[in-house]
């Protein structure tokens, strides 16, 4: 009895997934690509990706998800499958369409969100773009939205000193989100860019409140020490 483990349902889901025709699966990756789940926007973009409304119909025939005042998806795994078993290019191409049909004057930060995603490495004005949005991110989305908003940011930022500067800003707000794993990981890569001695501090700063608020709280006194000592 009970429910299959996740893994082996979103496998579950992935197959049904791929039995779907090409346009129909592109259009449930772009559905699942934009979490809002409005079907106006859904609309514009599958015009922008050269698709028809109609396209949806299989996966809505199968159960998959549906349209309606919102565009919902019959399990959260079914979300994640369309949108990890999607190629690259498949994402970056519906998230270029998603950006373009948001409006940019209500929804700024959802446009750099899905403008983020739709390039494939560096770019320094997507980058700067995210950075801008974080305030709004987080007052739409919550703390993670912020912290995904900066995270995200560093990966597209090349100047050291600068995604340096960024990945510390993101290790914070992983911290306030209680992403712990992706925090310590963000203090790596600002560990490795040229810092000044308040950024240094700040890293240790963050390291201690991570040891605080994890099984390493006994570390914690000493890294709180050291940061002091470095302020």
């Amino acid at each position: 009895g009970g429910e299959p483990p996740a893994g082996d349902a979103e496998q579950s889901y992935a197959r049904r997934l791929a039995q779907l025709p090409s346009d129909t699966r592109l259009l449930v990756l772009a559905a699942a690509a934009e979490a809002r789940g409005d079907p106006v926007l859904l609309h514009r973009a599958a015009g922008l990706l050269g698709l028809a409304m109609a396209a949806a119909n299989p996966a809505l025939d199968a159960g998959l998800f549906r349209i309606g005042r919102r565009v919902e998806f019959a399990h959260p795994l079914v979300r994640s499958a369309a949108y990890r078993t999607a190629a690259a290019g498949d994402r970056q191409r519906v998230h270029r369409a998603l950006a373009d049909a948001t409006d940019v004057e209500a929804h700024p930060e959802r446009r750099a969100w899905h403008r983020a995603h739709a390039v494939p490495g560096i770019d320094e004005h997507i980058a700067a773009e995210l950075e801008r949005s974080v305030g709004r991110a987080r007052r739409r989305g919550g703390a993670a939205a912020g912290a995904a908003f900066l995270e995200r940011a560093v990966a597209l930022t090349a100047e050291p000193a600068r995604r340096a500067k960024r990945a510390l800003a993101a290790a914070q707000a992983g911290l306030q989100a209680g992403a712990f794993g992706a925090a310590r990981g963000l203090l790596v890569t600002a560990e490795a860019g040229p810092l000044d001695e308040l950024q240094r501090a700040g890293v240790e700063l963050v390291r201690a409140q991570l040891a605080f608020a994890s099984d390493l709280g006994g570390d914690a006194p000493l890294l709180f020490l050291k940061a002091a000592r470095r302020l």
